[in-house]
């Protein structure tokens, strides 16, 4: 029987460096592929926009929108806690805090119910809940402004509860 634990130790043991070595040397590209989608994300959520300048704000990155050399908003990076955990998402909107566009870029959602709030459905080419937020401005935002998805009402809630706060709790700082 002591042999056993000692041949399971060694094999948890085995498998936990394996991992933790995996893990030191792909670190870097995963961290450099998020900011790359991130950075490709960019068009999406203000497709006006030809270029983005990076800005900092207490620590934190945000994204300048720019045409040309006019102006047109900010994009920032947000974070909401959802139903099953975190939903980090991309939010662009002009200097009347109106809603340009919405990107989320991960979430941990239940597959088919909250899973739906990046849902693509067939001939858009954007999601239809995010979709929704577009023209709106934030700080007015309300659920019964936006059609929530069934059976996943957290879920929507959460992504317009963190669009309305991040944006507002931005814009108050940016002053």
């Amino acid at each position: 029987m002591f042999r056993y634990g000692i041949i399971l130790l060694i094999i948890c043991f085995c498998a936990s460096l394996v991992l933790s070595v995996t893990y030191k040397f792909t670190q870097s590209r995963i961290e450099a592929q998020q900011v790359n989608e991130e950075r490709n994300a960019l068009d999406e959520v203000f497709p006006d926009a030809t270029n983005f300048e990076d800005k900092q704000l207490e620590g934190k990155t945000y994204y300048l929108a720019k045409k040309g050399k006019k102006e047109l908003g900010f994009i920032i990076k947000a974070e909401t806690k959802g139903y099953s955990g975190l939903i980090t998402m991309l939010v662009g909107f002009d200097f009347k805090a109106e809603i340009k566009g919405i990107k989320i870029l991960s979430h941990q959602e239940t597959p088919g119910l909250g899973s739906k709030i990046v849902e693509i459905r067939q001939g858009d080419k954007e999601p239809w809940f995010l979709k929704q937020f577009q023209g709106k401005r934030a700080q007015d935002l309300d659920l019964k402004d936006i059609q929530a998805i069934t059976g996943a009402t957290i879920s929507s809630k959460a992504v317009l509860e963190g669009v309305k706060k991040s944006v507002t709790d931005f814009l108050t700082q940016i002053k």
